[in-house]
């Protein structure tokens, strides 16, 4: 569940501060975990989704008379080592990247949610060391997290999708449907490999009538170590790389 109130986070600070200014009618506390709305821009309380942005460092209020959008702004821990919760989390885990689900709540889970960081130590039970990584200093993928197997079935991809690798070894035909180029934004990019023989195609398929290429559509892998790379310009998506059988 979202914060109430103030909390104190142990740090370990290895750069830090950054002012970035906070969305209309949001109140920031001290200690949550920030995001930028993506329809605004603004900073506010992390809502599954969002880009991480950093660690509030001080409460920002913004619901006082005469707020308005950016305001105020919200002061962040950014390049910070950070000992949260996670419940369930074993050595095992120790090197995953971490997702953030709430301002306050942290997961394995990628789906829908938004990428913080990686676990760099097990302090306690259920508490991990986290290497918080914000939008602001990476360029998409995480260092040694840029490969994703995909799973033998139709998926819609989500925005922890891009700047990556996909692999998928389809035995039947499959289509991937694309994020929407407003969330994806300009310059994300994703490369895909079909790593099996089987002779069935991936279709790539735009959000909506969003197009692929110029066209609504793009079924040209469909033979083993067929490759595309794919880019959004912002307004679509274009293969910038191809190498097919």
């Amino acid at each position: 569940m979202a914060l109430t109130a103030d909390r104190n986070v142990q740090f370990y600070t290895s750069q830090e501060l950054i002012e970035l200014p906070v969305k209309d009618n949001v109140r920031i506390y001290k200690g949550a975990l920030v995001g930028r709305d993506r329809s605004t821009g603004y900073a506010r309380p992390l809502v599954a989704g969002d880009d991480f942005l950093g660690v509030a460092y001080a409460r920002a209020d913004n619901t006082v008379t005469g707020h308005t959008a950016g305001g105020i702004n919200v002061r962040l821990h950014q390049r910070v080592d950070v000992v949260h919760t996670l419940t369930g989390v074993s050595l095992n885990d120790v090197g995953k990247e971490i997702y953030a689900s709430a301002d306050d709540t942290l997961t394995l889970t990628a789906t829908n949610n938004s990428r913080m960081g990686r676990i760099v130590a097990l302090e306690a039970t259920n508490t991990v060391r986290v290497r918080s990584q914000p939008i602001a200093q990476v360029s998409g993928a995480l260092e040694n997290g840029a490969v994703v197997s995909l799973a033998d079935a139709a998926a819609t991809l989500t925005l922890d999708h891009l700047n990556r690798t996909l692999l998928i070894a389809n035995t039947a035909a499959r289509t991937l449907t694309l994020p929407p180029v407003a969330s994806a934004r300009a310059g994300a990019r994703f490369q895909l490999v079909k790593t099996n023989a089987s002779a069935f195609a991936v279709t790539l398929d735009g959000d909506g009538a969003e197009l692929i290429d110029g066209g609504a559509t793009f079924a040209g892998v469909d033979a083993q170590f067929d490759c595309v790379q794919v880019l959004c310009t912002g307004t679509e998506w274009i293969i910038l790389n191809r190498d097919l059988a």
